[in-house]
């Protein structure tokens, strides 16, 4: 698996609202009928959503693995891809919590397991950055990609402090509503497309060096 490749997987979950969006479109206009037995935990839209999140979770810690392995070989920082790939893990599993924790989606007080998925959610911007941290130097637009994600992360620290600082209050869902949906919509996005771009830049020479014996000046 190259690299390119790798981080065009890893982008998944950040579109997840777009990607979101877009099937709510599809279905509004095309009728389906989901059976009793799939909305047994959740209502229908909020298990939609969290499938597709679910879905490319999965497909992106499967990047973000295949990136690890890969950069191994060739950049010198590639442990900081680590907490990125244990993020997305542990992002599947509070998934699952969250199908089966029979509440509607971030309606009333906080449960333990969105408290769980909303961390998660937050700590993907700064473990993209120790990601594209692993090859700082390379080029320009590989520092332009530290500098969107630094700023995501900022937000994403002041979004986690919101969501612990009301975890036991009534209103904390309605005070983090506004933050996580300028979040989904917005800086994860970005930071997906950054994935995006550097998978299209990383060019043909890299991949040589990957398959020869790679360049450990990074």
């Amino acid at each position: 698996m190259k690299i390119n490749s790798a981080l065009a997987l890893t982008s998944a979950v950040f579109l997840t609202a777009w990607v979101a969006g877009f099937v709510s479109v599809i279905f509004h206009f095309i009728p389906v009928t989901i059976p009793d037995p799939a909305i047994r935990y959740l209502p229908a839209y909020d298990l939609l959503f969290i499938a597709i999140i679910e879905l490319l979770s999965i497909i992106s810690v499967s990047g973000s693995v295949f990136f690890l392995l890969e950069a191994r070989k060739i950049l010198a920082r590639w442990y900081l891809a680590a907490p990125l790939c244990i993020s997305l893990a542990l992002l599947v599993i509070a998934n699952l919590l969250i199908c089966f924790n029979g509440n509607t989606l971030l309606e009333g007080p906080i449960s333990t397991s969105e408290t769980l998925w909303l961390v998660l959610l937050a700590l993907l911007s700064p473990c993209s950055l120790l990601l594209f941290l692993t090859s700082y130097g390379q080029d320009s637009l590989t520092e332009l990609y530290i500098v969107v994600t630094s700023a995501t992360s900022i937000f994403s620290a002041i979004f986690l402090f919101s969501v612990l600082k009301g975890l036991s209050s009534p209103g904390s869902v309605q005070s983090i509503m506004l933050p996580l949906a300028f979040y989904l919509n917005i800086l994860l996005p970005a930071t997906g497309i950054c994935y995006l771009s550097k998978a299209t830049m990383y060019g043909v020479s890299d991949n040589e060096d990957e398959d020869g014996d790679g360049d450990k000046d990074y």
